[in-house]
């Protein structure tokens, strides 16, 4: 009588451990995610039409923020600019015709900030010119 010598297949173990990693892997990710949200804010300005909505964006003090800059105009380039002496804050960012971008604020402490676009046109009043700004409200808690 031959004995035929049994291999176990690794197949199973690996695709069980692979499946185990995954799940714990999108687990964490997932924790990690949602603290991110928690902790900083995350406001949606549209730029067009030579104003931006909303054109008072209310904050709290000493909390991190993100603005989602969504350029509506689809040919007009736009841009955002804040500029904070005392706290070193200097931010110009572009935006492309329907374009999108990000602005990571720092804490900030509270008070009121202006915000603009910078844009201009040769032979043209500027976007601000045209009233194309706003207020950064930034409130004790």
């Amino acid at each position: 009588m031959i004995k035929k010598a049994h291999r176990r297949s690794s197949f199973g173990s690996v695709y069980i451990a692979s499946c185990t990693l995954l799940l714990l892997a999108s687990l964490y990710t997932g924790s990690l995610l949602y603290a991110d949200q928690d902790s900083t804010e995350t406001i949606r300005v549209e730029m067009g039409g030579y104003r931006f909505m909303p054109h008072e964006i209310r904050l709290t003090a000493d909390k991190p923020a993100v603005l989602r800059l969504v350029n509506t105009d689809k040919t007009i380039p736009h841009n955002f600019t804040l500029k904070i002496a005392g706290n070193n804050i200097d931010i110009d960012i572009d935006v492309s015709g329907g374009e999108s971008a990000e602005v990571h604020l720092p804490a900030l402490p509270a008070g009121s900030y202006s915000f603009y676009c910078g844009s201009k046109m040769v032979f043209s009043e500027s976007h601000r010119d045209k009233g194309m700004e706003g207020t950064l409200v930034v409130s004790p808690e």
